[in-house]
């Protein structure tokens, strides 16, 4: 079946297989040692007739017309008949041609662009029909090339003028000529602009949605802000560069490092806009590669809906990706290796109904707005949906090795205008200042599987960010020991002892317990595990009870039930297990509905934001022996909370493959065995 080229030897094989000896299909293929398709095509493109004449003949073996220039009038035949959905055979029958001919013909003829010229050339001979010829020329030449300036430049006169049947003695101006005029067409257009670019070592800030006027001028001067004190290499748009009146707020003419990702529709009206205004933003018209996380626009979920960003298809899109979809969203994906996540950095604009819908007709290059009216019940919807929209922006640092880590910011109004928390600092649009109150969290450390690289990470931001209290979301004790899940199924833990995981605990949590000076711990469903117990054995309930096991009250931590919630300020914490029956969604919308946003949760092993609600990366080990290691949307990280004026405003960190990058400083383990408590010794005092 490797066989390609038909030899004269082959094709009279397939002649007397075929007509003398009467063989089906399958037959003469098997003999010829050939696919069935293979040998149906042959057949039907062969003019057997002029071939046996004078089988030597190229000409003659291809079918004798297959050279034979076609004129209009056939010309107008063949589009009569293909219009008619007549057969390549009925065709070449009618019109005395062979089924080749006819086959590359219909094929390879721009069609458009043909009976355009046609229907030119029967108008009277104008200067106006002059200039209509001229355009469809061009127009054909973008479409021939696809809209790419490489396939332009590298397009032959006589390939072109094939697909048009045209006599090069038709053409007004020059081949090159008309290449040139095609060439500064796609560059109006915007599609000059790089399809994709990389960018190196840097601080970059990712934006969205922006939608020209609905976007304040407080805004941009936050931006700018945050710009200046970053020292960020360059701001990226995604999204919706433009409103209803196809304009660009003027206010990104400040903007030196500005990058925009243009959408396709926005493409050609950014590109004037860009040179009306001078602005100096650079366009590019697919996706930005940041150290392994592509920045991109998505077409799969509409701006007014609230479906999450992770439903984005990850065999789509990337493993790490950046994409628009108006609300300030991050989640870590299921993967090989624990490396992925999709995020949205949240809108710049107002919340407001988008009042037109734009397409592009790529034939003309022209975007066409078709105005749609409030009347619709589709509109109505939008009022209503946009309030699910969120304002923010994500900062994302990368080192000259490729590594990085995305910070998600929150934008939210206050005195000081637009507000946004990044580590240690509030940055405002009237300028940059200091927290009322500075909170780092982490969790489900499952100690003794805690991980001593991601804790002596944690202790070393906290020694940076300085925080004036520490929270523990929970799952701090492993107590696997005392694993409920395997005792009822009749199983025993065989090689862990309680008392040298809760030794292990009251090490690292002694240890914690230095980085702020106000700390809580919740307890989690693992420290539950001894609860479930209890109530089958009472009369070990003193021992086992987690506050007396690790001996808390001795660090000096408040403690908090499993399914109570911890406040601090506006801010909410709840180890993330409580299971809220009679609340719709998922984990996060759950927790976001119930207690009203600006709530931190654990449990679920991922960073993650959705409506508010923040979950944070596990401090423990990403195999505990339960888990699938090595696919899982497990991802290691902590939590940030700034108070300000009376809000809150959270993140929620990766720490990837041992490594967080904060205000262009490297995060890395340095004294990860001090985490490991080598030897103890338990003693037990009683005061009366």
């Amino acid at each position: 079946m490797g066989k390609s080229n038909w030899s004269s030897e082959d094709l009279f094989s397939l002649y007397e297989l075929r007509y003398e000896k009467k063989k089906t299909l399958a037959e003469t293929a098997k003999m010829l040692n050939r696919s069935q398709s293979s040998v149906r095509n042959k057949d039907k493109r062969m003019d057997w007739e002029s071939f046996l004449k004078d089988p030597t003949s190229l000409k003659k073996k291809l079918g004798s017309s297959h050279n034979k220039p076609w004129g209009r009038d056939e010309m107008i035949r063949l589009d009569a008949l293909l219009q008619a959905n007549k057969s390549y055979d009925f065709i070449a029958d009618m019109l005395k041609r062979s089924y080749t001919s006819v086959e590359r013909q219909a094929q390879v003829t721009d069609w458009n662009t043909w009976r355009k010229i046609v229907e030119i050339e029967e108008k009277d001979e104008t200067e106006d029909d002059g200039e209509e010829f001229v355009e469809q020329i061009i127009i054909s030449l973008l479409n021939t090339a696809r809209l790419d300036l490489k396939k332009l430049a590298s397009m032959k006169e006589r390939e072109f003028l094939e697909k048009v049947n045209l006599n090069k003695d038709k053409l007004p101006l020059s081949f090159s000529e008309f290449k040139k005029m095609a060439k500064e067409r796609l560059k109006d257009m915007g599609y000059a602009n790089p399809l994709n670019i990389d960018l190196g070592a840097g601080t970059y800030i990712v934006v969205g949605d922006s939608h020209g006027k609905h976007t304040s001028s407080n805004m941009f001067r936050l931006i700018d802000n945050m710009s200046k004190f970053l020292k960020a290499k360059n701001i990226i748009h995604v999204g919706h560069l433009l409103d209803d009146d196809d304009d660009i707020s003027y206010d990104w003419g400040i903007f030196d490092n500005l990058i925009v990702l243009s959408k396709v529709e926005e493409l050609k009206t950014v590109q004037h806009q860009r040179n009306k205004y001078n602005f100096n933003y650079q366009i590019v018209r697919d996706s930005i590669n940041i150290g392994g996380t592509i920045c991109t626009n998505q077409n799969l979920i509409s701006d007014y809906t609230k479906t999450p960003i992770q439903r984005l298809d990850s065999h789509i899109f990337d493993d790490r990706v950046i994409a628009n979809c108006h609300r300030h969203e991050f989640f870590s994906r299921c993967s090989n290796g624990g490396n992925s996540y999709v995020a949205s950095p949240g809108c710049l604009c107002e919340k407001h109904i988008v009042r037109t819908i734009k397409q592009i007709n790529f034939e003309e290059g022209k975007v066409v707005k078709q105005a749609c009216w409030d009347g619709f019940q589709k509109y109505r919807r939008m009022k209503h949906m946009s309030e699910y929209w969120e304002q923010g922006m994500m900062i994302i640092h990368v080192d000259k090795k490729g590594n990085s880590t995305p910070i998600p910011c929150r934008i939210k109004k206050t005195v000081n205008g637009y507000t946004t928390a990044y580590f240690d600092k509030m940055i405002s649009s009237n300028g940059v200042f200091d927290p009322d109150k500075k909170i780092f969290v982490n969790g489900d450390l499952h100690c003794d599987k805690h991980d001593g690289n991601v804790l002596d990470i944690q202790e070393q931001i906290c020694k940076s960010y300085r925080p004036d209290e520490y929270v523990n979301l929970g799952d701090t004790l492993n107590y696997l020991s005392l694993n409920h899940h395997v005792m009822d199924r009749g199983g025993v833990i065989i090689g862990k002892q309680i008392l040298d995981e809760a030794a292990a605990t009251h090490h690292v949590l002694k240890k914690c317990s230095k980085w702020a000076k106000k700390c809580h711990i919740i307890c989690g469903n693992h420290e539950r595990f001894a609860v479930d117990f209890i109530e089958k054995f009472p009369q070990f309930e003193k021992y086992l009870e987690f506050t007396f096991l690790c001996n808390i009250d001795s660090l000096g931590y408040e403690t908090i039930d499993l399914k109570n919630v911890l406040e601090i300020g506006s801010g909410k914490f709840v180890h993330g297990e409580i299971r809220m029956y009679g609340q719709s969604g998922s984990k996060h919308e759950k927790t976001a509905k119930t207690f009203g946003g600006d709530i931190f949760i654990g449990h679920i092993h991922m960073p993650g934001i959705r409506f508010g609600c923040y979950s944070i990366g596990l401090s423990g080990e990403l195999d505990q022996g339960y888990n699938e290691a090595h696919a899982s949307n497990w991802l290691n990280g902590f939590g940030l909370c700034n108070q300000y004026k009376g809000k809150s405003w959270m993140t929620t960190i990766p720490i990837i493959k041992n490594k967080c990058i904060i205000k262009n400083k490297k995060y890395e383990p340095k004294n990860a065995e001090n985490w490991k408590l080598k030897e103890y010794k338990a003693s037990l005092s009683f005061e009366t």
